[in-house]
């Protein structure tokens, strides 16, 4: 959630570069290393998408001018590259007798040389899932487990009620300079610094997870190697220390972290390469600092920016696939690096952590290498009007209250959504839900229906096994007190029941 929201991408011949899957270098197109200037000038096919029927797959994109034909690339997992499959000279082609289960594509415009074709740059990739009947899934088919049996669904359901320690650790305030530790980040947007009564005050209010949003970029080195602070490591650990003690669940993740979230969509190739080195190297060092902490602890790839602020000039489908490239990216590192990461519980943040986005069957949940370790990560703040609109004169409209009976219908049918990815076996999160206070002169009023609006984001959590996370920045739960600012909330969370 924003400040704002708190209140409320070498050869051309027979391979396409060395990268392993699922990983994918960046969000640059590949290079081929073309000398020729024709070459040079072919963009990438846009708009890569296919169909399946039976064990056929249709690929199809749009020409590309200039372009005397197209090349055809699938990953193979034993070499980790990509392979020449084909050309064709139309900006259509099928592919026969393909095999169940997961396959990479990508398409580069070609240009005639003498008796050889050159390449242009490469779209990103593409995956089609085929089931064994031929059919494909576009979720992700294959289940991990399950869907009674699943780790991760059983995971989100024991987590419970989960709360976020709002505007806190991912405060980004660059106006305290370079003497400015941990502790003054952490209460640069009006939060107090936490104390392990706030949580267990928390854990006594009826909660069992707590979100750690936090801007790493705060105390991160300038010199390109993105060096986290120890200092800032330590904060972070004593937070994370104080909801384990307490025998809690823990999320932490890189939240808006000042925005640089929006360079992986630069339309400059080395600001777009060096947003994912960036990442990867955050990660890294996230998942090495705590390689061996409880299982307990969980990763969350990203908060909310992941869609609309990555997506640049990209059109909808190429933003879909840096989206997906980027939670793939994430696996491939926490997995990589050891000790209890092998087997931790990873969260996968949807596009835009929006319900629809992220149904939407170009989101593909990554590839992992241990079943039923992944669950998805959804906002909810529906109708914006209601939830995030503060004041009557609001440009794009106002809601004072909720709660007809069409309201807590259309809740339920938003909730229903996210039971694709139950299904699949995966659990689910609601990283985030509020409502913010109505603003009238110096004074904030709870608006008619929040704790309506509350019960119901509880209630279908529960009923689908789902765990929802408030959003709160001492406006619910008051951490001066450690306890609820109304007894209203406290009855709905439990701690007055």
């Amino acid at each position: 959630m924003s400040m704002k929201k708190a209140l409320c991408v070498m050869a051309a011949m027979a391979v396409i570069g060395t990268t392993a899957l699922p990983a994918q270098e960046g969000y640059i197109p590949l290079s081929f290393g073309i000398t020729t200037s024709a070459a040079q000038k072919l963009d990438a096919p846009k708009n890569l998408s296919y169909t399946a029927k039976g064990t056929s797959v249709t690929l199809k994109w749009n020409a590309v001018n200039g372009a005397d034909g197209y090349r055809i690339y699938e990953y193979d997992k034993t070499s980790k590259k990509y392979v020449r499959i084909k050309t064709v000279s139309s900006n259509k082609t099928t592919l026969k007798d393909v095999s169940s289960g997961k396959h990479y594509y990508k398409v580069a415009a070609v240009v005639k040389s003498g008796k050889s074709y050159k390449a242009g740059s490469a779209t990103e990739r593409i995956m089609v899932n085929m089931k064994s009947s031929g059919s494909t899934s576009n979720a992700e088919s294959a289940k991990p487990t399950s869907e009674v049996n699943s780790d991760s669904i059983q995971l989100a359901k024991k987590m419970g009620n989960g709360w976020n320690l709002g505007n806190t650790m991912e405060s980004w305030a660059t106006w305290l300079g370079s003497s400015a530790d941990a502790y003054d980040y952490e209460k640069a947007w009006g939060q107090p610094t936490t104390t392990k009564e706030m949580i267990t005050g928390l854990k006594k209010a009826g909660f069992n997870s707590v979100r750690v949003p936090v801007a790493w970029s705060n105390m991160i080195s300038d010199d390109g190697k993105y060096t986290i602070s120890k200092s800032y490591f330590d904060r972070i650990d004593e937070i994370v220390g104080y909801v384990l003690d307490n025998d809690m669940y823990c999320i932490i993740n890189i939240h808006w972290d000042g925005g640089w979230w929006e360079d992986f969509g630069s339309d400059n190739e080395k600001t777009s390469a060096a947003a994912m080195e960036k990442y990867k190297a955050m990660w890294t060092q996230i998942s090495k600092h705590y390689a061996n902490h409880s299982d307990k602890l969980i990763f969350e790839s990203a908060n909310e920016e992941l869609g609309s602020k990555t997506k640049g000039n990209a059109n909808i489908n190429e933003s879909y696939a840096r989206v997906n490239t980027i939670n793939q990216t994430f696996v491939d590192i926490v997995r990589s690096t050891g000790g209890k990461n092998k087997n931790r519980y990873l969260l996968i943040a949807g596009y835009d952590t929006d319900i629809a986005k992220t149904c939407d069957k170009r989101f593909v949940m990554p590839e992992d290498t241990i079943s039923g370790r992944l669950l998805v990560s959804v906002h909810y703040y529906s109708p914006s009007t209601f939830c995030i609109a503060d004041n009557k004169n609001n440009s794009w409209g106002y809601r004072g209250s909720w709660g007809t009976d069409s309201d807590i219908a259309d809740m339920k049918k938003d909730f229903e959504k996210m039971k694709k990815f139950t299904d699949a076996g995966y659990g689910v999160i609601i990283g985030e839900y509020g409502v913010c206070h109505e603003k009238s002169g110096n004074q904030y009023i709870v608006k008619k229906g929040t704790d309506k609006f509350f019960d119901c984001v509880t209630d279908l959590s529960k009923q689908y096994g789902y765990c929802a996370m408030l959003w709160d920045c001492n406006d619910w739960y008051n951490r001066n007190t450690c306890s609820f600012n109304d007894k209203t909330f406290a009855y709905i969370y439990g701690s007055e029941k």
